[in-house]
């Protein structure tokens, strides 16, 4: 069972950088919002290869001390992302006001870095789930794109909320097999956000690929 973890993990690793690739082919012939996603893509991408190379190849305890870059990284992206989609100037204060909490928490308490951050990540997810759902009430009176997307970037962050609810005990060895199970099925849902990204690019870019040539 193992195993088949490690190499369904290893997948999830290796579609998160075969995406970027694929994105790319539409980047200057797509939408603003297709670049952003295209640019938070390739910075997952990287990030996903780092974390699986600390684990695989390197000699460290634990990859979590890369979890900050992560889960910040996406939130920024997303939020751009989703302040293009919706066009509302108040993203960016609240994607400032929550960017200064996550640094004061990591000023505060400087060992945080070399662990997961369930507070800051929560609340970096509860703001796109927000997002997610004002764009989903956009989309019922107007036609938009990433429908596909956006289904899978509010049911993926609803459902990590809740998996990753107990924080750091996640990762304690003393719940093992509750953290593993834990750990697997956020990766499962990882992964069907992952499809849902290449269906968002099937059904809706690469028509577009082939139109133009």
């Amino acid at each position: 069972m193992d195993l088949f973890i490690d190499i369904f993990t290893d997948i999830i690793v290796y579609l998160s950088m075969f995406y970027p690739f694929l994105y790319l082919i539409g980047f200057t012939r797509n939408s603003k919002a297709y670049k952003i996603f295209t640019l938070y893509l390739i910075g997952i991408g990287i990030i996903q290869f780092l974390m699986g190379f600390v684990r695989n190849f390197l000699d460290f305890e634990t990859n979590l001390f890369l979890f900050k870059y992560y889960f910040i990284f996406q939130f920024l992206m997303l939020s751009y992302f989703y302040k293009t989609l919706l066009g509302y100037r108040w993203v960016y204060f609240m994607t400032s006001i929550a960017l200064l909490f996550f640094i004061f928490q990591y000023i505060d308490d400087p060992e945080l870095s070399a662990k997961y951050n369930p507070l800051g990540s929560a609340i970096a997810q509860i703001i796109i789930v927000i997002y997610s759902l004002l764009y989903f009430y956009r989309l019922l009176s107007a036609k938009g794109e990433f429908l596909i997307v956006n289904i899978g970037v509010f049911f993926y962050m609803l459902i990590s909320i809740l998996i990753f609810a107990a924080g750091n005990l996640v990762f304690v060895d003393e719940f093992k097999s509750v953290s593993s199970i834990m750990r697997n099925l956020n990766a499962v849902f990882y992964f069907v956000f992952q499809v849902l990204i290449l269906l968002e690019w099937g059904k809706n870019y690469y028509k577009k690929k082939n139109l133009n040539g």
